[in-house]
């Protein structure tokens, strides 16, 4: 049980650190349109 929150809080963790690299890189979604789903491709 206990070994099952540490490695959610690892994954979990290491994830939002790979989404906060990219966007920290990229601040603008011009820089990173793989990485921006948001932005609406024209």
């Amino acid at each position: 049980m206990v070994a099952t929150i540490i490695l959610s809080i690892l994954i979990f963790g290491a994830a939002a650190f790979v989404v906060y690299r990219q966007v920290k890189k990229g601040s603008s979604c011009e820089d990173c349109k793989t990485s921006c789903p948001v932005k609406k491709i024209d």
